[in-house]
């Protein structure tokens, strides 16, 4: 049994609870115990085998959620799960993931309608039967119409962390055959898109006979889909299906481009090579003699080499959409310092006990600490997120002292005291100006009324932006990958306040977020526009989970002077004050 089936049988049961009304902290545990499985960098079948008791220092996992993962572990199923599932049709728990969709009107739309699955609910949609039923309407129904076509646009594919995890699980697995010379991913994971669908591993191989009899036989396949002498393909018991293909060391940079992708951007590639009398395929980069028309190979090992041939600087993978790229390649125009990790100097975006996290502020600062960061924004949620147990001014207060306390006791890293404030439905801050000035920093947000039609939404952000106090918009969009769609917004406007305010634009790392995504990343940077990469973590676990937004942002050409996080505490403060 794999991370990803446990972390699927929790948060179907968090579903479930939440349509059957159930206490809220209950259905969090689940959640949060479902989102913490899915990022582990190690297989809890493999930990259990090893040893058993370790099962107990998993974060957000207590002893009665333990004593399950025990149970699905050695049944290979969990007897509650089951249970609860029989309490509705097959089909009808995906609908949650239709953006729009609670759990109260999903039962409505059950009980009313008769709607189970995607088809029912599209096929009422279009029959026009939501907008008579009471709290819905014309606008919702279409809202929800649209949504299906974004749910069935993402449907089969993981989210980044998940496809980074299930990779490099498998080519540990290949690590440990000692014929592999060479091990390296390909396709969309590569390239750092927020969903990815089949995973590409290119490999050089002593023996590539052998190198593909390790492959299929590998614990977790379902299926072998195909196999031959330098390409395989299995279906994993996650469902996910990875192809593995061997290359030839003289040419490897030329198939690591090419299976690298996009698609586009090999199109445009091989139209720039054509024009300029090559042929490059993953073979390698070959000069065409124009009368002959024979080829001789030029380069291939590097995908650097390949490049160089064409008159182009090596463009980073998560650039080659065909975005502009090789133009700039070719004008020696690309970013000259992409961010990355190692320029990340804290994270300002933090959840503690104090709220909806699972640790306390010492434990988040020690953890951040350890990771190198120099600073920490404590942030919890203000009093509107009352499913987070938001707080009100008295305990912001409070809270204030206690992260100051805490701070005076961890050297070699700054806490900041913050908070998440909420922006209400007219715009105004959920928390008084007394208090927000006293706090080092202030991340506004949106939490409720996502289906405000795009003026009134933007009115709202923008009249939220123009509080003195705000230094970041969080998760600008408020979208969830595969679950909720952005907000309608008018992010030129939101963008230009921004900037003109010295406001910070936040890439959110949290959940199903990825928010800024790398085209709102380009075009805010295009307008002057400042961003803060955050993890938003509600636990300790979740605070490696920044390399993700820093993959969108690299996406989005985001240069290292470009985010408020790569500046060191002294600048970074200077910077807070509007």
């Amino acid at each position: 049994m794999e991370n990803r089936e446990i972390a699927k049988i929790f948060s179907q049961i968090a579903d479930v609870l939440e349509l059957k009304d159930e206490n809220v902290f209950r259905i969090r545990a689940y959640r949060t115990a479902s989102q913490n499985i899915l990022s582990m960098a190690v297989q809890l079948a493999d930990m259990y085998k090893e040893d058993p008791s370790a099962l107990s220092n998993i974060q957000g996992i207590g002893k009665d959620l333990k004593e399950k993962i025990i149970e699905i572990l050695e049944a290979g199923g969990l007897k509650y799960h089951k249970e609860l599932l029989k309490e509705f049709p097959p089909e009808f728990l995906d609908l949650l993931n239709v953006s729009g969709l609670g759990p109260k009107k999903l039962k409505k739309l059950k009980d009313d309608l008769g709607i189970e699955t995607l088809a029912d609910l599209e096929k009422a949609c279009e029959e026009r039967k939501l907008e008579h039923l009471e709290g819905m309407g014309a606008k919702t129904q279409s809202r929800i119409l649209d949504a299906i076509q974004y749910f069935k646009m993402q449907a089969g594919r993981m989210l980044l962390p998940e496809a980074t995890t299930q990779a490099r699980e498998v080519m540990e697995y290949l690590k440990k055959s000692g014929n592999f010379k060479k091990i390296e991913p390909a396709g969309s994971l590569r390239r750092g898109r927020e969903t990815v669908g089949d995973l590409d591993i290119l490999t050089v191989a002593d023996n590539s006979r052998k190198a593909m009899d390790h492959f299929v036989s590998y614990s977790r396949v379902q299926d072998i889909l195909a196999k031959g002498p330098t390409k395989s393909s299995i279906l994993m018991k996650s469902g996910s299906q990875v192809d593995l293909r061997v290359i030839d060391r003289s040419c490897f940079g030329a198939a690591f481009l090419y299976f690298t992708g996009s698609k586009a951007h090999n199109i445009k590639l091989r139209t720039v090579a054509k024009n300029k009398g090559y042929k490059v395929s993953e073979h390698g980069i070959f000069k065409v003699d124009p009368l002959s028309k024979k080829e001789k190979l030029t380069a291939g090992k590097t995908e650097k080499a390949v490049y160089r041939v064409l008159g182009m600087e090596w463009i980073p993978p998560e650039l080659r959409e065909d975005r502009g790229e090789i133009e700039a390649a070719m004008a020696d125009k690309l970013p000259k310092s992409l961010i990355e990790l190692k320029h990340i100097k804290g994270d300002l975006h933090v959840h503690t006990t104090a709220t909806d996290g699972h640790n306390t502020i010492e434990e988040m600062a020690r953890a951040a600490k350890s990771m190198g960061y120099a600073y920490l924004g404590i942030t919890d949620h203000s009093k509107a997120v009352r499913i987070a147990n938001g707080m009100d001014e008295k305990r912001l207060l409070k809270h204030m002292e206690m992260i100051r306390k805490v701070d005076g006791r961890i050297k070699g890293i700054k806490l900041l005291a913050g908070i998440e404030v909420d922006i209400l439905r007219d715009g105004k801050l959920d928390l008084k100006d007394a208090v927000l000035k006293e706090l080092d920093i202030v991340i506004a947000a949106i939490h409720s009324h996502f289906a405000l039609d795009r003026e009134t939404q933007t009115a709202r952000v923008l009249k939220g932006m123009e509080n003195k106090h705000v230094n970041v918009l969080a998760h600008p969009s408020g979208r969830l990958i595969a679950r909720r769609s952005p907000i309608e917004l008018d992010f030129d406007r939101v963008f230009t306040l921004a900037r003109n305010a010295n406001i910070y634009l936040e890439v959110n790392t949290h959940g199903k977020r990825i928010d800024l995504n790398d085209v709102h990343c380009r075009r805010a940077r295009g307008i002057g526009a400042k961003l803060a990469i955050n993890t938003d973590s509600h636990d300790t676990d979740s605070l490696d989970q920044m390399i993700y937004g820093v993959t969108a942002a690299r996406r989005g050409w985001v240069e290292k002077n470009d985010v408020l996080n790569t500046r060191p505490l002294g600048p970074l403060l200077k910077a807070l004050k509007r």
